[in-house]
């Protein structure tokens, strides 16, 4: 290990002084090092020129394999100190790029709110990435919207989604909802999407024999969203996305042609926090219902 930082520093540094005060070591110590690798590996990794180290070509073939496995080092540090300096509970949480706009802020403010002391790892995932992600025991709870059934996973429902339409200019006065149809040959902005929703809004709009005019497509909704606020076409994202600040002045219809869709929490069956797993899953049960009672009173016209 020690051998592959000093090889990186002085490959990022191109000089042994520079990667001795960027590791704060003397300078004798990184070139005995230095030396010792080469020895090691039976070749030069760097040649002198006026005053420079340049890398050989084997050090540039190297360095890719080292720049990799120095990042790993620098996680795993990095993760040491985090355990050591941690003073409560911890939950590694994986969640959908839609569903971490607004619902896991909510729920990292709540849990700490009741325990200050709690700690998160977010990390963001699609759907087909969750179930690897806790076989391999990078997150300890995801979201999504799939239950598996897989006896090694325990899946739980959390509650159901609307499809939304969203605009930058008003689509019709004093109703906020809407069909698909309005979206026939019209200016759309498509999403790239491989998980269960964007196949749900392919299968829906086929079934309506509705072809909008797909005239930009793309890989996140936070795209678009700023291509609907550029007034560049329609676009179909999840309640969550489109009531999050990302769809904040923009003009957003319920789709009632569209099925709802399930949103649910996973983990491995044999997780060892129960508790955790009960508190984590009536949490997310409340944000949920919540964000639905606001959306609806959003949507639904005052008599």
């Amino acid at each position: 290990m020690r051998q592959i930082e000093i090889f990186y520093h002085v490959y990022r540094a191109g000089s042994i002084s520079g990667a001795a005060r960027n590791l704060n070591v003397s300078q004798p110590s990184v070139s005995k090092v230095l030396r010792h690798l080469e020895d090691q590996l039976g070749f030069d990794l760097f040649s002198r020129e006026k005053g420079r180290l340049i890398a050989t070509p084997e050090a540039q073939e190297l360095y890719s394999d080292v720049e990799h496995i120095y990042d790993q080092i620098r996680m795993l540090r990095r993760s040491a100190s985090n355990i050591r300096n941690r003073r409560g509970g911890h939950l590694r949480l994986g969640i959908l790029p839609a569903l971490s706009l607004s619902v896991a802020p909510e729920l990292i403010a709540r849990m700490r709110q009741s325990d200050p002391l709690f700690s998160f790892e977010l990390t963001t995932l699609h759907s087909a990435e969750i179930a690897k992600d806790l076989y391999e025991r990078r997150s300890g709870l995801c979201i999504g919207y799939e239950k598996f059934e897989d006896p090694r996973l325990r899946s739980f429902h959390l509650g159901e989604g609307r499809f939304v339409l969203v605009s930058g200019d008003a689509i019709q006065q004093d109703k906020r909802r809407i069909d698909s149809s309005i979206l026939h040959e019209t200016d759309f902005i498509g999403m790239r999407e491989t998980g269960p929703l964007g196949a749900l809004i392919g299968d829906v709009l086929s079934t309506q024999e509705v072809e909008p005019l797909e005239v930009v497509t793309t890989h996140t909704y936070h795209m678009a969203l700023s291509l609907v606020r550029k007034r560049v076409g329609y676009a179909i994202a999840d309640q969550y996305t489109a009531f999050s600040h990302l769809g904040t002045g923009l003009h957003r219809y319920m789709l009632d042609d569209f099925p709802t869709f399930q949103i649910y929490a996973n983990v491995l069956a044999d997780h060892a926090d129960d508790e955790l797993v009960d508190h984590t899953v009536a949490t997310l049960r409340s944000i949920l219902n919540e964000f639905d009672e606001t959306i609806s009173s959003l949507v639904t016209p005052h008599p």
